[in-house]
């Protein structure tokens, strides 16, 4: 396997922005009735997408998938609606600290040596070193410190 640029696979496959959901679809896909969706929409908790045009069906993105999901989780759980939206930030917030940092430290995933290993980046400061992850099959992650261009 020649090397992966994740940047390029997720600029051209992965755009989780072109989902987009009816009130509906949303309902079915969480478990989540409409009437409670718009009741939440009427609080803030959740927003609908601005369309232009004419059409005024509510549309809602990929985020406010997850976002309904884990609130309906921590209700589910016996969370009062106000403590619900309250720990879902706290995790969307954590996710996206985190998201952010892995972002930035992958670079790529090449097949070294028969193994799928992760580009993550310079090691040193010399820039002569890149450390690589890999995981085997009991799941366990595995870094390896290899010269650059090695």
């Amino acid at each position: 396997m020649a090397y992966v640029d994740k940047r390029k696979v997720l600029e051209n496959v992965f755009k989780p922005d072109i989902f987009k959901f009816r009130i509906g679809e949303l309902s079915q896909m969480t478990g989540v009735s409409t009437r409670q969706l718009r009741y939440w929409e009427s609080k803030d908790i959740i927003q609908s997408l601005h369309r232009d045009g004419t059409q005024d069906a509510r549309v809602y993105d990929y985020e406010t998938f997850h976002k309904v999901q884990a609130i309906k989780y921590f209700l589910d759980e016996g969370y009062t609606l106000r403590a619900s939206v309250q720990r879902t930030n706290e995790i969307f917030d954590l996710f996206k600290k985190t998201h952010a940092i892995i972002g930035n430290a992958v670079r790529g995933i090449e097949e070294i040596n028969g193994e799928t290993m992760v580009d993550l980046g310079v090691f040193d400061e010399e820039q002569q070193t890149r450390l690589w992850a890999s995981i085997d099959d009991e799941k366990k992650v595995h870094y390896h410190v290899r010269a650059e261009g090695e």
